[in-house]
């Protein structure tokens, strides 16, 4: 096995996540390379991280075989890309003989990935998809709840990326990809009622959250993809799972709009002049030219209802993180991309030894996991309460 020092990691794509999590394991000794077809978006990252050792290489990942030589010797590949090019890189990975993780976000590719699973330990790799935000520190919530609970009966999950400040027309800002946002709004939301799975449209299952301040009151409401694996996980085991985002009261009703209106369909309309056009492609790039949100804060609030020996318990998780002047890091990329680079960092130095495509919720260490991101400034609040019977 190679020393710490000498493990070799590519990182797929060079955008807002890669800064955060190229930042954080360029401290750890590994040799990181990145990969992207954009020229510009290399340049702009090696100027971000002021880090020597940082190989940088063009190439289209859409094609598989473009990147297969890069793939060639890693020790882990992470797709930091869009998640279209996760099922194929995964594969790649595992031919290469290199462990894969991603930021995933959309439940088919997900589904694709889990298809893999025998080619992972024959290779005896892991792969382990969504290891973001919201999929990604939230399933590692889940599991910590489980460890605290002697029987799991609820799991809820609100969670946002937000301006610190609300702006119209949307009181929202782009903190992470355009085409990420419109698929969680336009997929549809998987969750857990009465032990069994549903599906349920997204942008429905409105609700005011009281988050205390600095926010007071938000809402929160169906997206798809934040509930991941969990879902299939927690199936028949508990009576009640949803995943939910949390955003400045009135963005709900202007974005439905919007999706009413068809702006977030992905098959090509001619438009009246004879030119045609994708909506969705037409509404993230008007979205992008608004402006992408520097300051911002993530949100999370998640509680977990359950039973130890002394009875009914609740579980509550509180954290808010903030855009960090001094790395010059969002607080979307610092949640997102340090979860990322911590699981990244388990898998290299043995402390997650399971080999296969794995589900975070079962195979990711909660104590170790929040430890290693509080070291980095994000800090996850935990209160218990005993219910009444």
């Amino acid at each position: 096995m190679k020393e710490a020092s000498n493990k070799e990691i590519l990182i797929i794509g060079a955008g807002a996540m890669t800064r955060a999590i190229a930042h954080d394991l360029s401290g750890k000794s590994y040799h990181l390379s990145v990969v992207d077809r954009d020229r510009s978006a290399l340049e702009r990252l090696v100027d971000f991280l002021k880090y020597d050792h940082i190989r940088t290489h063009r190439a289209d990942v859409s094609d598989p075989e473009a990147c297969r030589g890069l793939f060639a010797g890693k020790d882990l590949v992470i797709g930091a890309a869009g998640y279209e090019y996760n099922y194929n890189l995964t594969g790649l990975a595992i031919d290469s003989g290199a462990a894969w993780i991603d930021l995933g976000g959309n439940n088919d590719v997900v589904g694709r990935q889990f298809t893999l699973d025998s080619a992972a330990e024959s290779a005896r790799v892991a792969v382990i998809p969504d290891c973001g935000l919201a999929p990604g520190m939230i399933n590692v919530l889940a599991n910590d709840a489980t460890g605290r609970l002697d029987q799991v009966d609820e799991l809820h999950f609100r969670v946002g990326g937000l301006p610190l400040k609300p702006e119209p027309p949307l009181f929202y800002g782009l903190v992470f990809s355009p085409d990420g946002l419109a698929n969680e709004y336009f997929e549809p939301a998987r969750i857990v009622t009465d032990g069994h799975v549903r599906e349920v449209p997204s942008l429905s299952g409105w609700e005011r959250v009281h988050f205390g301040p600095p926010f007071g009151v938000l809402e929160a409401f169906h997206t798809s993809g934040g509930s991941s694996t969990m879902v299939d996980t927690f199936a028949g085991r508990i009576k009640e799972l949803d995943y939910k985002t949390l955003r400045y009261p009135g963005h709900l009703r202007r974005v439905k709009l919007l999706f009413d209106l068809g702006l977030f369909n992905k098959d090509e309309i001619e438009l009246a002049d004879g030119e045609r056009v994708v909506p969705r492609n037409l509404f993230g790039s008007l979205l992008a030219r608004a402006g992408w949100v520097k300051k911002d804060t993530v949100v999370v609030k998640a509680w977990a209802v359950g039973r130890r020996k002394e009875g009914r318990m609740r579980v509550d998780y509180r954290l808010i993180d903030e855009y960090d002047p001094a790395t010059d890091l969002t607080a979307m990329a610092r949640t997102t991309g340090f979860s990322a680079s911590v699981v990244a960092d388990m898998i290299l130095n043995g402390t997650i030894s399971a080999i296969g495509v794995l589900r975070q919720e079962v195979s990711v260490p909660a104590d170790d996991y929040f430890a290693e991101m509080e070291k980095r400034g994000v800090r996850m609040d935990v209160t218990e309460t005993r219910l009444q019977p």
